[in-house]
């Protein structure tokens, strides 16, 4: 479970071949849209269109925690299999000197032809807990990394210089994590500028230099986390950069929500208004004015506060009780089976609002570590209380559990989310 940027904002149906398509894009583009200089190698006068990434799930136990896809850096290229995480920026995968990244590959700049040092700026990225897990972790998370330039290349797209961050050391759950690094996908794409002080560039993520190069059509990217067949076997879902893939969602259900800009753009997340969490039509007391930062990097849903994940869970059953000292809540697998329920959330402001359910085949996740015939809940305490920093309102973190049943469309430019019907079943 990763909330390192979200506590920083806190404390300071027939499925077919179809091709990717690029959404209209916002005319005039807003100021922070405006094109930057970039040594790309992609030529301008190419029809640029959306690129479909198949992924695969990591599934340690009982539920699936994250989906990654293949991205490949420098020239010859090299493979590495990425986290795609809308709760991070940058691009981070493990640099060939690394001594406790364990079996992922590393990023050998010696074997690539294209490879440069600069900007060559030192940072230590740190997440509060780890990674996409469900269990909080005690040790502090993240990578000692530099920025560095290369190029970058995704399916079948021309490469396209980027800067990107290689680290030569990881954390546990980084190390321990069947995916190589993250793939950031933030919703602005100067993710750390001003953020840093002694930062004097402005540190542009991979996404948006594709954008910005013409090497994908539009700023929009879209997800699907439900199996299906696609050209090279099954995959367990489909990232498309750059637009949308009819084949994966059913159009005419596809409604959008808008963003809460003020916090979405101040961090540089994906923050909507949260207007009531209803489970058999009950309304949790801290939901019905409330901001959720939304992290397909978490498979965790983490509330605003233990009061709120009391509340929730007595809904459910008496039964569900903390079972650790870090925020996780469970009880005999059996008992958590029969009891959960599924939760609904209205999201989107009072004039664009969505239901969106987790539901209740996701909120057992699966026998706690250490505590046999203990299974645990999604729903998590934070390590602190959570508001936002503007009106302090409680803010809570949706992860891929609150997305799986939906086809999902991402659009920073637009300042929008929408949600549609997916055309393929989720067995799982």
């Amino acid at each position: 479970m990763k909330t390192f940027w979200w506590l920083a904002l806190h404390l300071g149906l027939a499925s077919g071949a179809a091709t990717p398509e690029a959404e209209s894009g916002l005319d005039p583009r807003p100021q922070h849209l405006v094109p930057f200089q970039l040594d790309g190698l992609f030529k301008r006068g190419d029809p640029a269109r959306p690129a479909n990434i198949d992924l695969s799930a990591w599934k340690p136990g009982k539920v699936k925690l994250q989906w990654a896809g293949d991205i490949f850096v420098g020239t010859p290229p090299q493979k590495f299999n990425l986290i795609f995480d809308t709760g991070a920026s940058m691009m981070l995968i493990a640099a060939n000197n690394c001594t406790t990244c364990g079996t992922h590959p590393r990023f050998d700049p010696s074997k690539s032809t294209t490879f440069s040092p600069k900007p060559c700026f030192r940072m230590a990225v740190y997440f509060n807990s780890g990674g996409g897990g469900t269990v909080n972790s005690p040790e502090q998370q993240g990578g000692n990394c530099t920025v560095v330039t290369d190029t970058v290349r995704m399916s079948d797209r021309p490469t396209n210089r980027s800067e990107f961050l290689v680290c030569d050391t990881y954390s546990s759950l980084l190390r321990e994590q069947t995916p190589d690094g993250l793939f950031g996908l933030s919703s602005t794409p100067t993710s750390l500028w001003g953020l840093e002080p002694n930062l004097t560039f402005p540190f542009i993520p991979v996404f948006w230099q594709l954008v910005q190069s013409g090497q994908l059509p539009s700023p929009e990217f879209s997800f699907s986390f439900i199996p299906s067949h696609g050209p090279n076997g099954r995959r367990e879902g489909v990232l498309t950069l750059g637009g949308t893939d009819r084949s994966q969602y059913i159009p005419s259900t596809l409604r959008k929500i808008p963003l809460n800009w003020p916090l979405s753009e101040s961090r540089f997340r994906w923050v909507v208004d949260v207007h009531g969490a209803r489970i058999d039509g009950y309304t949790l007391h801290n939901s019905t004015d409330a901001v959720t930062l939304i992290d397909t990097g978490s498979a965790a849903m983490v509330t605003p506060d233990r009061e709120t994940t009391a509340e929730l869970y007595a809904r459910m059953s008496d039964a569900i009780q903390p079972i650790d000292e870090r925020g996780a809540w469970g009880a005999p697998c059996e008992v958590l089976d029969r009891v959960v329920r599924d939760v609904v959330f209205a999201v989107g402001s009072p004039e664009q609002k969505v239901d969106v359910v987790v539901k209740k085949k996701y909120v057992n996740v699966g026998e706690y570590p250490g505590k046999p015939g203990i299974c645990q809940g999604v729903f998590v305490d934070p390590e602190r209380v959570a508001r936002e920093p503007i009106n302090r309102r409680p803010a809570w973190i949706f992860g891929t559990p609150w997305l799986r049943s939906y086809y999902t469309v991402w659009n920073g430019a637009e300042r929008t989310i929408g949600f549609a019907t997916p055309s393929h079943r989720d067995w799982d």
